[in-house]
């Protein structure tokens, strides 16, 4: 089935017209942001055990100087307000960056299930301009079954950048020569992954020129233009 929706869409679309599965779609859009939230997490803790590095960051179990300074007369009793520890302490810079994108992790997983409403709207307002008749719930059934073809997108994506990493050195101790190095990675693999992201961008107005076919109700031309369109703007981001 899934292979279908890839690579027949038209066939697939019409063997479910006019109503594709909601429940599948909803799957199909659950693995997609579960798969995502999993490459980023995996992406952002291989680089962290790269980064073997270590710099210096102010000491969160410090007071203020300003508090510590206020309790100097006390003498010993600073002791007891933990002034006594150092001002800075040593880190390690992969550590930081793992703890960055930790905090990022809940934020991808939704983002990718926000996105699929949005774009149904998006496809939904688009086809009804272009003529179509149906309800929103197939238009959402649409829109999620092209959000597949992001998976092989991922994919081939992750690779690309891995094959970037490998002959990058991220071990420094500089925290704005890592930084360099970091945004030079992101520059190397950018070529391949733009293209990649254009290819997977095809792919899925494909998938929703068809899925709008047969849920909507429309010609395979008046389709086209209505997800190209939707398409082509989820494609910009990328561009940025």
């Amino acid at each position: 089935m899934l292979l279908d929706a890839l690579v027949r869409p038209d066939r697939f679309f019409e063997n479910r017209a006019p109503r594709p599965s909601l429940a599948s779609a909803f799957g199909v859009v659950l693995v997609v942001a579960l798969v995502t939230t999993a490459v980023f997490g995996f992406v952002g803790w291989s680089m962290s055990q790269r980064m073997t590095g270590t710099t210096k960051i102010d000491n969160p179990n410090r007071p203020d100087e300003v508090f510590c300074d206020g309790f100097a007369a006390g003498g010993a009793a600073n002791f007891s307000t933990g002034c006594d520890r150092p001002e800075q302490k040593t880190v390690v810079i992969g550590d930081l960056i793992w703890e960055g994108f930790q905090k990022k992790i809940p934020f991808v997983f939704i983002t990718v299930l926000l996105a699929w409403p949005l774009i149904a709207v998006g496809l939904h307002v688009a086809s009804a301009v272009a003529g179509g008749e149906g309800s929103f719930s197939n238009t959402l059934a649409v829109a999620g079954w092209g959000m597949l073809p992001s998976l092989v997108q991922m994919l081939v994506g992750i690779g690309l950048f891995f094959l970037a990493l490998r002959g990058t050195d991220l071990s420094g101790s500089n925290p704005q020569v890592v930084l360099d190095q970091l945004q030079s990675l992101v520059a190397t693999a950018r070529g391949g992954t733009l293209f990649v992201s254009a290819l997977g961008t095809a792919w899925q107005w494909v998938v929703w020129t068809f899925g709008l076919k047969h849920a909507r109700r429309l010609s395979t031309a008046a389709a086209a233009t209505a997800a190209g369109a939707i398409a082509f703007l989820s494609f910009l981001p990328t561009l940025a």
